[in-house]
């Protein structure tokens, strides 16, 4: 934390403070909970805390809420009943003694400075990540639970507050993705869950993890989801905005104690399936970056770069929103929403195949197109395009209201999903400037043209994934 003139009148309030609780210990026994926040709350050493705590927090440009009316401008946080509650501080004051580090962990929290926030991501896949492992810009890990105890707000008052993290993820052996970001305001946690205001007021689903997700996704058959997204400023905030994390199931009991395990989804690797999974990241991750680097492209290419980001962004989003419903090999988990998951998997498809939305006649293209660019052969092209086909008619019976027929329907979604998963990366490998439909409809009349700009330039990559040694987990 940063010393200024301003943080010793602050930290003067809060020494003001614990001695008024410890001098008035006695006659504070007998309160009820709800009774100590009152009283505490109504303290003039609080008041002056928060007056203090707002000076400095201005001082530092921390956490400013302008107000509509005309009274002055909010700085930092706030002592009041319900903090002094979430973040353990009563249940601290209540103590005979406090430890030396109170007074800087909570100035800190009241009144700044600014810290950068962090993005955390778990997800339900089963991997032995034994050091954490970069991933499209993000760190996959295995936090323990000093790890989480690190970031968790006020560390000297944790054991009085209540664990913002989902019991799994504090059982340990869970994954997560995780990312510094500056695009996260510091600010205190929602009073309603922010996971219902996300759902009812954001315009467009948004996956913060969508790259390492979708390599993770790519890297082996089975999908992988998020089970819990939080927003985190390290030490002063960590709020739980999507997902309740992974349920724990019982694994064994000897007669006095119950073990309990999260409940992983269908992907369970081992060390080497984990070396090569992240061996196949090591070599994408650059390329999948070139994708949302499309402002360091020329002037010229810069527009064509940034739809082809935008559209592999949006089927991903597709894609992987698609991933709960969804069991072992990528078979949907109920019959009746088979119909749906294709529909949304042909819209992930179109959305990458389809470069102008006015040229019209969607079924042919997308059904040709994607047979190049994923068919190893001819029979296996001519397969693909009839899938495909078959697809677009489930979906436009589906768009008009009507159930389709079984015939084909139980297989489609396992195939669809594989076609995508090699749609997305072998375009991916072909780079933001590659010309989804003039090249692949000029590969249809030209085997040379396949070879030249798809065939070619994917098997360089593809056999230097499996040249690539396999990385350590």
């Amino acid at each position: 934390m940063t010393d200024d003139s301003a943080l010793p009148p602050l930290k003067s309030a809060i020494a003001a403070l614990m001695n008024r609780a410890r001098d008035h210990r006695d006659a504070l026994v007998g309160l009820s909970d709800a009774e100590f926040l009152d009283q505490v709350a109504g303290w003039p050493e609080t008041h002056a805390v928060n007056t203090t705590a707002a000076a400095v927090a201005r001082a530092h440009g921390y956490m400013h809420h302008e107000r509509d009316d005309e009274t002055d401008d909010l700085w930092g946080r706030r002592l009041t009943r319900r903090t002094l509650d979430t973040t353990g501080v009563s249940g601290m004051l209540r103590q005979p003694a406090l430890p030396d580090r109170f007074a800087a962990d909570l100035a800190g929290y009241l009144a700044g400075p600014a810290i950068s926030s962090e993005l955390l991501i778990v997800i339900d896949a089963s991997l032995p990540v034994h050091e954490p492992h970069e991933v499209a810009g993000w760190q996959l890990a295995q936090p323990t639970s000093a790890d989480l105890d690190a970031v968790t707000p006020l560390p000297s008052t944790r054991p009085f507050a209540s664990d913002p993290w989902d019991p799994a993820l504090r059982n340990g052996g869970c994954c997560i993705l995780r990312r510094r970001t500056d695009d996260l305001v510091a600010r205190n946690p929602s009073a309603f869950p922010r996971e219902l205001l996300l759902d009812l007021f954001e315009p467009e689903l948004t996956i913060p993890a969508w790259e390492p997700l979708l390599l993770l996704n790519l890297a082996q058959p089975e999908r992988v989801t998020v089970a819990a997204e939080y927003e985190l400023e390290p030490r002063r905030m960590v709020e739980r905005t999507r997902g309740t994390g992974l349920d724990l199931l019982p694994t064994g009991y000897d007669g006095n104690e119950e073990w309990e395990e999260p409940a992983w989804g269908p992907c369970r690797l081992d060390d080497n399936e984990l070396g090569d999974l992240l061996a196949f990241t090591d070599v994408m991750s650059p390329l999948l970056t070139q994708w949302q680097a499309w402002e360091e492209q020329p002037k010229a290419d810069r527009k064509r770069a940034k739809s082809a980001s935008e559209r592999l962004r949006r089927s991903a989003y597709r894609f992987l929103a698609l991933g709960p419903r969804l069991g072992a090999d990528g078979d949907a988990l109920y019959e009746r929403d088979r119909a749906e998951i294709v529909f949304w998997y042909v819209s992930a498809l179109e959305n990458l195949l389809i470069t102008d939305s006015k040229d019209g006649d969607f079924s042919r293209k997308v059904s040709q197109r994607i047979a190049v660019l994923v068919g190893a052969d001819d029979d296996e092209r001519l397969e693909i395009r009839r899938t495909v086909a078959r697809a677009y008619a489930v979906r436009s019976t589906v768009a008009h209201g009507d159930l389709p027929p079984d015939t084909h329907l139980r297989a489609l979604p396992h195939q669809l999903r594989s076609y995508l998963r090699l749609a997305f990366r072998n375009l991916i490998i072909l780079g933001p400037l590659f010309d989804v439909a003039a090249v692949c409809d000029d590969a249809l009349m030209s085997a040379a043209v396949r070879e030249q700009h798809i065939t070619g330039p994917i098997q360089r990559v593809v056999r230097q994934l499996s040249d690539q040694p396999r990385r350590r987990p």
